[in-house]
């Protein structure tokens, strides 16, 4: 089977308890679909930790972007405030999440769009096979 690259797919995040439940059965679903599975527990993490975070912080409804190129898994979640997010000291009451981010993702930044920021994350090739 051959799969056309690049592949992606987007997901409208409306609330925190409810968004992030949607948030994650959106990766598993997709990524499955995509890739061997192998990133999936990996990709899981890191839409966690971005959708908690633009839905507690970004104002509007956040958008999760999967997309898959070159066996390379890229997260990226849209939001309505133009701040960057801050890693803070970890500890008792968090501050762990973009930690956590840092170490799984090969690559991780913030650019400006539209009103607001997209934060995004590239996952190792070496986890993200393409299925077929």
């Amino acid at each position: 089977m051959t799969i056309p690259v690049p592949l992606t797919a987007e997901c409208v995040l409306t609330d925190v308890a409810g968004g992030l439940a949607v948030a994650r059965r959106f990766t598993r679903l997709t990524l499955l679909a995509w890739t061997d599975g192998a990133a999936v527990d990996d990709a899981l993490l890191v839409v966690t930790e971005l959708a908690t975070n633009a839905l507690t912080h970004g104002g509007g409804d956040p958008v999760l972007r999967l997309s898959v190129e070159g066996g390379d898994i890229r997260v990226e979640v849209f939001d309505d405030n133009p701040a960057p997010p801050v890693r803070r000291p970890a500890g008792a009451d968090g501050g762990w999440g973009l930690a956590l981010v840092d170490r799984l993702a090969s690559l991780r930044g913030t650019a400006p769009h539209g009103r607001g920021k997209v934060v995004w994350c590239v996952l190792p090739a070496s986890s993200a096979e393409l299925a077929g």
